[in-house]
Formats: C-alpha cells, structure tokens, sequence
C-alpha cells in the first residue's frame, strides 16, 4: 500500500487522485491522506503538554508504518511548504522515541501543482524528507496552470518509483 498525502484541496487533490489511478494500472494500491481534511489543532508544545497528541495521528503513524512508499503532492506557498504540511510533519514527530521512524528508508515521490513553477515547494519537501531519512526520488512531477501535466512523463517517473519503492 502507498499512502498519497495531499497538502491542499484543489488542483493538488486533482493531481493526486491522477497519480493514484497510474498507481493503480502499474498495479499498487494507494490511498489519498487528505491533511487538511486530518483538521488538526496547529503544534505547539505547550497544547501538545495540555491536551496531548491527537488521536488521528496515532491511526496516521499507524497507516505510515505499513505503507511501502509515500507521495507528497504539495501546493508552493510563498516560496516554500504549506503550514498543514509542516504542522502534520510536526505531529507526526512527536511520537515515540525515534522522531525519524516513520520516515526512515521509505521512498518518496515528490509532486506538485503550483502556480508559482514549483521548485521551491519540491526542493523545501527533498530538504526535509531527506534530513528525516526518506528516500527522495530524484525527479518531480510538476505542473502548473501553464504547463499542464504529461501524463506520458508522470508515468514514466512513477514507473521507477514503483521499481525502487517495491
């Protein structure tokens, strides 16, 4: 199982669910984590102190650990992550002993839709999944409102995805 985790709800969201169904003819299954739909509180350790780690991170750590891969499919704002990416990346590394556990040897594959080309928001996820131990693939699937998607080409990288994500 892949988890696809998708950090907005529109044109993103559209991408995602493209790449699922090349996921699915290349015969892995998939499912779409929706973080904004996740709803959860913004990270701070003091409400973290007060009000504890909410439940859907733990059923969300659980769905990581049993996944074979993960792809990111990230909006670009303002030059780089969007807050419900990085405050679910916040939560997810305040369970257990080993902040990197989840992360650690799993292959990624970077993709975004953003109007603004996209190589911040790609190079920003490779920095941090990387320095979190992840296995960033080296090419991204980018488009914009100019530059449609190339189906041919996201299938190609998923393809080598899939060969290393095995």
């Amino acid at each position: 199982m892949y988890l696809i985790f998708v950090a907005s709800l529109n044109e993103n969201m559209k991408l995602a669910n493209t790449l699922q169904g090349q996921l699915k003819e290349l015969g892995k299954e998939s499912q779409i984590i929706n973080l904004v739909d996740l709803d959860l509180p913004m990270y701070d350790s003091f409400k973290e102190e007060h009000d504890g780690i909410p439940k859907k991170i733990g059923t969300l750590i659980e769905d990581m650990k049993n996944a074979s891969a993960y792809v990111f499919v990230s909006p670009e704002y303002n030059f780089s992550l969007p807050p419900v990416l990085v405050n679910t990346v916040a939560w997810i590394s305040r369970v257990g002993d080993d902040f990197r556990e989840v992360f650690t040897l799993k292959p990624i594959q970077l993709a975004t839709h953003s109007g603004g080309g996209g190589s911040d928001v790609s190079n920003a996820m490779r920095s941090q999944f990387s320095k979190l131990g992840s296995l960033v693939m080296p090419r991204e699937i980018i488009t914009t409102y100019q530059t449609p998607l190339r189906e041919d080409s996201s299938k190609r990288i998923l393809e080598q995805f899939v060969q290393v994500a095995k």
